[in-house]
């Protein structure tokens, strides 16, 4: 089992992943991308550019989603795959995907046993211990239905992304700020990333 968890916790853009990846992987590392985030919106222009420059950056790129495949194809592609890539869109529908498909479990455990996870946005927010104060982000009447708003438990804070406003004005995050004082939550500007390896978490330019 790996001492401790390798993440990059992205708001927005895709540039620390070589820098981040290849020294644990090396270059040319397939990725295994998962876009269930946004399945429930139908202009996933972003997707695409998360591939393309994912592709331009030098990695292979293949679709591992949960929503269209069975526990145990999404169990047997995490062992076929160098790093695991879950991007952005809406939080809740994310989170009740990978419950509902029984996907967390195999990915936790594989993460937590050495597979790299890169998480964007959404992606980035579900690592944490608990998604409700994603709420004013992200609106929860569009998600799979969800029992509890506990998250993967990777990491100890609450990511809030786009924290300058990017995404719904600044408003949203300092309503959020207000309404959750006592919940561990870490802003993510869309210029930031956020880096947990070797026991250690630490912002880099993003």
């Amino acid at each position: 089992m790996a001492d401790s968890p390798d993440l990059l916790l992205l708001s927005r853009w895709l540039t620390p992943v070589p820098g981040f990846l290849v020294p644990l992987v090396g270059a040319g590392a397939r990725i295994g991308y998962v876009p269930t985030a946004s399945s429930i919106y139908p202009d996933q222009t972003w997707l695409d550019l998360d591939r393309a420059t994912l592709e331009a950056q030098g990695f292979e790129v293949v679709d591992v989603d949960p929503e269209l495949v069975s526990t145990a194809t999404f169990t047997r592609a995490l062992g076929e795959i160098d790093a695991i890539f879950v991007a952005g869109g809406n939080v809740f529908h994310l989170l009740g995907a990978l419950r509902q498909t029984g996907a967390d479990r195999p990915l936790v455990h594989a993460v937590r046993h050495g597979l790299p996870y890169i998480g964007a946005s959404a992606g980035a927010a579900v690592t944490g211990p608990d998604i409700a104060p994603l709420h004013l982000l992200d609106d929860p009447s569009e998600a799979a239905p969800l029992e509890s708003t506990a998250g993967l438990g990777l990491i100890d804070v609450t990511i809030i992304p786009h924290a300058e406003g990017t995404v719904g004005g600044r408003e949203r995050i300092d309503r959020t700020l207000e309404q959750y004082p006592d919940h561990p939550l870490q802003l993510l500007r869309d210029d930031e990333a956020l880096v947990f390896s070797g026991g250690r978490r630490r912002i880099i330019p993003g």
